[in-house]
């Protein structure tokens, strides 16, 4: 299928066996279809909206949803597209995606392409590049070629890419200069989602990569300069941090904790980047992905256990948790590890969340209102 064409997607609502909340599929089963990755800016401020990924003729490609009509432009064609790497910038005005080894600004109104920054030969880039809030700059890392584990698009590859200890690095790219450089490298160690802080985007946020129970410590922090390396919080093996991301205000970053000693336990927990200062806000259900809304007054998170099936929903102010639906998913893998993940998002005005899930045959977006 080319660039410009016009698909229409059929929504399906029922209401939630669990909860009786209204749940709607916004794509069909027929095709493996999910949004991009649950940080990343997916739905327009006027949350009218939705940019996903589908596999409709065979190749991942980005199109943007109208989610009141179902109506759906393809943005991009070929092959090479990182289905999960796409945000808008913050006045919609551009879509910043990844393909191979370039990433690409893509102008919303006409759909003219500026490929602005390419991994030289030897690197391959990491597909979770972090954007700043001002559109300005960009963050990524790239693995040295040679120390790649081929991915078989499920997780058996994920302990022994850690354990190959690979050559990594963290790029800090100017999009208006379209200039580069190399902000820190590890020879062995793999490296991952680096973010910058809204408002300060000189600080970088990323993980050490790997088994939960084999990294040394996940949460790192870094100057763009390549100063002030530093550990945000040293852990044993009997402990997992997931799945950190800044506040909108930059005032925080947040994560989920969960420890083993002494029976299983978890916690959402926020950390100022300056000091370090860690908060434990509240116990939580075992999420695998959470974020907050603009202005951290809910979270939501995915149950990642068999037991835990549920999209929940989280008051800040109160520290409570209810269930908002389940999500049914199977978390499995459709070609890419990511596929099946629920990922829950909430729109910029914080109306709705958006997931995925596998739960009527293959990997669909659903839908539902707060």
């Amino acid at each position: 299928m080319a660039k410009g064409t016009v698909v229409k997607n059929a929504f399906h609502s029922f209401e939630d066996p669990y909860t009786g909340r209204t749940v709607t599929r916004l794509t069909t089963p027929e095709h493996i279809q999910h949004h991009p990755y649950f940080y990343y800016k997916m739905i327009t401020s006027d949350n009218r909206y939705l940019i996903y990924a589908s596999g409709r003729d065979g190749l991942r490609n980005l199109y943007k949803m109208d989610l009141e009509s179902g109506s759906a432009v393809q943005l991009t064609e070929g092959t090479g597209v990182h289905d999960f790497s796409c945000s808008l910038t913050s006045d919609d005005r551009c879509l910043i995606y990844c393909r191979d080894r370039q990433i690409i600004r893509m102008d919303m109104a006409t759909l003219t392409e500026e490929p602005f920054y390419e991994s030289p030969a030897g690197w391959v880039p990491n597909a979770n590049p972090g954007l700043s809030s001002d559109d300005r700059y960009l963050v990524l890392v790239e693995m040295n070629e040679r120390d790649v584990v081929p991915s078989r698009g499920d997780w058996s590859t994920f302990e022994p890419q850690w354990a190959a200890k690979p050559h990594c690095r963290i790029v800090y790219v100017d999009i208006e200069r379209q200039t580069s450089h190399v902000v820190h490298e590890e020879p062995h160690c793999w490296l991952g989602h680096p973010q910058l802080r809204p408002g300060d985007p000189a600080t970088i946020l990323f993980c050490h990569e790997g088994p939960w129970n084999r990294i040394d410590a996940r949460l790192w922090l870094v100057r763009s300069d390549g100063s002030n390396l530093r550990c945000a919080k040293p852990q044993t093996h009997e402990e997992l941090i997931t799945h950190e991301y800044w506040l909108a205000d930059g005032s925080r970053f947040a994560f989920v904790y969960r420890s083993q000693e002494g029976g299983p336990h978890e916690s959402i927990r926020f950390m100022d980047p300056v000091t370090l200062q860690e908060e434990v806000w509240m116990e939580c259900s075992k999420y695998c992905h959470f974020i907050s809304n603009h202005d951290n007054t809910r979270i939501v998170g995915d149950g990642q256990l068999k037991e835990e099936h549920f999209i929940y929903l989280v008051d800040v102010e109160k520290r409570s948790e209810e269930k908002l639906c389940s999500h049914g998913t199977s978390w499995g893998s459709y070609g890419n590890t990511q596929d099946a993940h629920p990922h829950p998002a909430f729109s910029p005005d914080g109306s709705f969340v958006v997931f995925t899930s596998d739960m009527a045959g293959k990997p669909c977006i659903y839908r539902v209102m707060l």
